[in-house]
């Protein structure tokens, strides 16, 4: 019995999705395919477009079997958090034999040989890396240089045989968004000694980042930016109308007369008050966030005006406006540096919380309740109570996150929302 893992967060879940899932089952030859998957905020400091369980039954629908969630601590962290918590929560079920992820080089060796060196740091990738970083580069810009000098003169697989087409792909490798968070996976499954197996598959389509509807597959971005964009048509009719690019079940979601989704901007009175309450104690204490950046955040704050806008006003060359949105959501949902480490100390995987299955699917479920190494929460209420208290306190930011979500899409649709813990499984 084969069973693949795939991190994602389907922001929304789009044909590209559905392609890899197709993909790394028929690649990986697969029985089953699991998902971890951000909750209802996401790795960019942002409110997903769909709730989580929307997003769950979207994936079972499409070729899933199980989706579990990422704990929030991790799922709104660096990239290097919310890929080491993914390929941790994989190997904590006890039952996934490889992890498939999404890329545009798919040069296995090549980002093998990376993310060796991303893993383990050499002395002389630090003291570039440290030089770059000295000089005010910005983190990500500060690694590709140091990555690339690295290479250039401790030598690269196949560097002296395709010099440029292979200096091109190792570019490529660490500037695209998908790439680099391909890299994050190997690199967690080389620090942890997990036997994962990698199963890259070719990004097909548009860029991480490009926002034409163009493609045969568009990217997540693209949708975003058309649904947000009230000068855009949305209807199926329009030329580039979304429905061509979406799975039946997230067209209907999306589509759908008076739909309402959330943005930054829905949270922006929330984190103006919780700015305003933390003036006296300042901001150091969250997660990500330096004693500089906390006074400038003080500094600031008289201008505040929302939460996209404080954001532009924030950031720095240094600081990249994803990590400044990041943030700020770590002290909208309270989540501290201590948060982080207390979660950390788990492997990043306090527990497995089980956000939806498909029943056709129940053999692998009794699998996973003898192998799985961290307990496993299918009902809220009752398993939440069992975890020690650190575990439990990692777990009720997930609570608190979802709860905030619902309450503010409340507000927003006129709708009553569940809380969390009265929410259940999706189950197909």
């Amino acid at each position: 019995m084969n069973t693949i893992g795939i991190i994602a967060e389907y922001n929304p879940f789009h044909n590209g999705h559905s392609y890899q899932l197709k993909k790394a089952k028929e690649l990986f030859h697969a029985d089953y395919v699991i998902i971890a998957m951000s909750g209802n905020f996401v790795q960019r400091g942002l409110p997903a477009v769909l709730d989580k369980f929307s997003r769950t039954e979207m994936a079972l629908k499409n070729g899933a079997d199980f989706v579990f969630e990422i704990p929030t601590v991790f799922a709104t962290a660096s990239a290097e958090y919310f890929a080491a918590a993914g390929i941790g929560l994989l190997d904590a079920l006890g039952c996934v034999d490889a992890v498939s992820f999404g890329c545009e080089t798919p040069d296995l060796p090549l980002m093998s040989y990376v993310a060796e060196i991303l893993a383990h740091e050499p002395k002389d990738y630090k003291t570039r890396l440290h030089s770059y970083l000295k000089n005010g580069e910005p983190f990500p810009a500060a690694r590709e240089k140091a990555v690339i000098g690295y290479c250039r003169a401790n030598g690269l697989p196949g560097f002296h045989i395709q010099k440029e087409a292979r200096e091109a792909n190792l570019k490529s490798l660490l500037e695209s968004p998908n790439n680099i968070l391909a890299l994050e996976y190997l690199k967690a499954v080389k620090r942890s000694h997990f036997t994962l197996k990698p199963v890259p598959v070719l990004r097909e389509g548009a860029g991480y980042h490009d926002k034409d509807l163009h493609k045969k597959y568009c990217s997540a971005t693209a949708i975003r930016a058309h649904l947000f964009n009230k000068s855009t048509k949305l209807s199926s009719e329009a030329p580039n109308g979304l429905s061509r690019f979406l799975p039946e079940c997230t067209a209907e979601a999306l589509l759908a007369p008076g739909a309402r989704f959330l943005t930054e901007q829905d949270f922006s009175s929330m984190l103006y008050y919780k700015l305003l309450m933390g003036r006296e104690s300042g901001f150091g204490q969250f997660a990500d966030c330096s004693a500089e950046l906390s006074n400038r955040i003080l500094n600031l704050l008289p201008h505040y005006r929302d939460y996209q806008g404080f954001c532009e006003t924030l950031k720095r060359k240094e600081v990249t406006y994803s990590r400044i949105s990041r943030i700020l959501l770590h002290i909208l949902l309270d989540i501290t540096g201590k948060d982080i480490a207390d979660a950390r100390s788990y492997g990043f995987v306090p527990y497995l919380r089980l956000l939806g299955f498909r029943r056709d699917a129940a053999g692998l479920f009794g699998t996973i309740q003898k192998k799985a190494k961290r307990p496993l929460i299918t009902k809220p209420p009752k398993h939440a109570a069992l975890l020690d208290a650190k575990a439990r306190a990692v777990f009720e930011k997930d609570v608190f996150a979802s709860d905030l979500y619902y309450g503010a899409l409340a507000q927003k649709t006129g709708a009553g929302q569940k809380p969390e813990y009265r929410r259940g499984m999706v189950i197909l």
